[in-house]
């Protein structure tokens, strides 16, 4: 499994039912409700970005420095 899963809202709405949405929307409610009340951590906030971007190499440069950039 990869370390982080996308899924661009537009998609959800547009593919999903209306009840898959509703299940997904559960799924994740129900991760940061365990994220805050059973470990105490806050819900996180992402960037996403592309990796077809063209300036992907100054983002990826940048994490890399600061340890945030697995190969």
């Amino acid at each position: 499994m990869s370390k982080f899963t996308v899924i661009k809202s537009e998609d959800a709405e547009k593919y999903l039912t209306y009840q898959e949405r509703l299940c997904l929307g559960a799924f994740i409610g129900r991760i940061n409700f365990c994220r805050r009340e059973a470990e105490g951590k806050d819900v996180n906030d992402y960037v996403v970005i592309n990796r077809d971007e063209p300036y992907i190499d100054e983002v990826t440069d940048i994490m890399k420095k600061h340890g945030h950039w697995e190969e």
